[in-house]
């Protein structure tokens, strides 16, 4: 986002829920320190702990007069919402839909758990919406596009813009500084995961995974779980009933959470098979790339769609235990694979730099000044 708005108006739209609110002050404060454009304004709306995505749609759709009003006054010449359920509102104003750029990041019931088929089809006619209203419409991949055109059965209105995760090349930099010593010191093997602790993440598979190393490796090797989930308790469980020496972190700054990225000897990503992970590259791989980490993950179609080569790129796994302790150990015992990994990953991150990204999407509004974003 702060490359979106350096150098133009930028109002900026976040909800966070009340428990993290402080955190966000702390943020906010450190991005300014680091030079967050002056000309952006950030403004920030709690969400209770109950029923967070009905507060989220009800806020917005509140927010949708207010921010008619604003564009009359200001004009705002790109609306930038990440999430067709917060851009309901904002679509229903013709004036407003037809410079809104609307990113779907995913099929969002794939990723929920049985059991809430009413949230699951608010998801969809949420997408469906945007499809058929927004002015520009924002997909990481062409391969998740054609998954939500086909399971929508709404082609886009508007115009189309692919928006994939990105990393900033200055913090990549700073942090791969920051951790070169700490990575020469360090004792034994350090396998990782960041990000979400969610059901088809696989975080249980990797746990899985380590507990058979015991048995294979002749070094120490620790697991750390860089993140929060909703599956935090049950790996943690897993993690005491196999013996494996596991840290999770739980939330951490994405200042932090890089420098403990930077750190693992591998990153491994052992995730399921659905429509999310099938059709977009994690920002977790990404970020491993650019810091020189070697990654092991699941052979989803995004990555033949890429063209990536298996033990050239990354190291592909099945999301099975005993195929990802095996590709673990290939790593971490062939010290050639690991320097080869290391050295492509940042020439592959850098497709993935955010100046990049932003000139895609700016250019889809040539000539623009005033942005909003939600």
């Amino acid at each position: 986002m702060r490359s979106l708005c350096k150098g133009r108006r930028c109002l900026v739209i976040s909800l966070i829920r009340l428990t993290k609110l402080p955190r966000l002050k702390r943020y906010l404060r450190e991005v300014y320190e680091k030079g967050w454009p002056k000309e952006a304004v950030v403004l920030p709306i709690t969400m209770p702990p109950l029923l967070p995505t009905l507060f989220a749609l009800l806020t917005f759709i509140i927010m949708a007069p207010i921010i008619w009003i604003i564009d009359k006054l200001k004009h705002f010449d790109l609306i930038y919402v990440r999430s067709s359920l917060l851009a309901l509102g904002i679509l229903s104003i013709n004036s407003l839909a037809k410079k809104t750029c609307v990113k779907l990041p995913a099929i969002a019931e794939d990723e929920l758990l049985r059991g809430r088929k009413v949230l699951a089809l608010v998801f969809k006619a949420a997408d469906r919406f945007a499809l058929a209203r927004a002015g520009v419409v924002g997909c990481a991949t062409p391969i998740m596009l054609k998954k939500l055109v086909k399971r929508r059965g709404v082609l886009p209105r508007g115009k189309i813009v692919f928006i994939p995760p990105g990393v900033d090349r200055l913090t990549i930099e700073k942090v791969k500084s920051e951790v070169q010593a700490s990575r020469e010191n360090k004792k034994g093997q350090r396998v990782g995961f960041i990000g979400s602790l969610s059901w088809w993440q696989g975080v249980n598979i990797l746990v899985k995974a380590v507990a058979r190393l015991k048995d294979l490796y002749d070094k120490p090797i620790s697991l750390l779980i860089v993140g929060d989930g909703p599956q935090r308790k049950k790996v943690e469980k897993l993690c005491d009933e196999l013996k494996v020496d596991c840290q999770i972190t739980g939330f951490v700054g994405h200042d932090e959470a890089l420098k403990h990225l930077a750190s693992f000897d591998v990153l491994v990503v052992p995730s399921i098979r659905i429509s999310t992970t099938e059709s977009n590259v994690p920002i977790k791989v990404i970020e491993a790339w650019a810091l020189g980490v070697p990654v092991i993950t699941t052979k989803h179609e995004i990555y033949e769609y890429m063209g990536l080569r298996d033990k050239e790129d990354v190291v592909f796994c099945e999301p099975d235990p005993d195929d990802v302790a095996e590709k673990i150990l290939m790593v971490l015992r062939d010290e050639g694979l690991r320097r080869k990994l290391s050295e492509r990953g940042p020439r592959l991150a850098e497709n993935f730099y955010y100046d990049k990204i932003v000139a895609g999407l700016v250019s889809a509004f040539r000539g623009s000044e005033t942005y909003a974003s939600a």
